[in-house]
């Protein structure tokens, strides 16, 4: 089973926004920390460089079912050295308001086999050809890149990034990024401990396929949330799961 444990840290910004539940949106900076499964690609990057592809960000819900190149998924630009999230932010505004290209760039912390990548995370481009145009960009603005090395498998990735939500209704949230959800929980549970309590939320409930996610925001109050990923989900399902996580949680502790 893959999860994904997601640390938010968030400084808020509520602002009017057009969301078909009629609520404010929340505009935050935080942090996710999440298992995917990464590999080096070779083709279509500048030459000598390191870049890594996320083969699939919700494994959860996709399993084996997953197509990789339906359509552009996450890079990675291995970089030579750590970039601060205000610096990789800065950069993406400069190259999107210099180009025209439509993206989302963040920093991330990459760790596989008990070794760390510092790296840029670019996603929503619209197409593979962009990813050396990209590259070249943030060259430009004085990005050094690691050089090649052959990785494949499972990594831990932390990344720093902004999330937009919405209150669908008490305790649930929207992301702004389709098909997305936060359930609120109502104590902070550790990363092993949540695995556990996963298992058995599965076991326990009929619903449709979900990818789940360990999140916890900072806004006005510190809210322990899990993540949802699915592409079927109902709210009323929502609100089952939510109340079958906490049910469990109880028991747990």
């Amino acid at each position: 089973m893959n999860l994904n444990l997601v640390f938010g840290i968030l400084y808020t910004n509520a602002k009017k926004a057009n969301n078909k539940y009629g609520n404010d949106m929340l505009e935050t900076f935080g942090s996710i920390i999440k298992e995917e499964e990464i590999i080096t690609i070779n083709k279509g990057i500048i030459n000598n460089t390191f870049v890594l592809e996320n083969l699939g960000a919700f494994p959860g819900y996709y399993g084996a079912d997953f197509s990789l190149h339906d359509q552009p998924g996450a890079i990675f630009f291995v970089t030579l050295k750590e970039y601060s999230a205000e610096e990789v932010f800065r950069m993406t505004h400069e190259i999107k308001k210099d180009t025209g290209f439509h993206f989302d760039g963040s920093t991330a912390l990459i760790t596989i086999d008990n070794k760390n990548y510092h790296a840029i995370r670019v996603r929503s481009y619209s197409s593979f050809e962009d990813i050396a145009d990209l590259q070249t960009q943030y060259a430009r603005h004085g990005v050094v890149y690691a050089k090649p090395k052959d990785v494949k498998g499972i990594a831990v990735i932390n990344i720093k990034k902004i999330f937009r939500i919405a209150q669908v209704t008490d305790g649930i949230y929207k992301d702004e990024e389709k098909d997305m959800y936060y359930l609120k929980i109502d104590r902070q549970i550790d990363w092993d401990d949540f695995r556990k309590i996963t298992a058995q939320v599965r076991h326990n409930i009929s619903l449709s396929a979900f990818d789940a996610a360990l999140a916890v925001i900072y806004a006005t109050e510190v809210l322990d949330l899990v993540r949802i990923y699915s592409k079927t989900i109902k709210t009323e399902e929502l609100v089952l799961l939510q109340q079958k996580y906490q049910e469990i949680i109880n028991r747990f502790f």
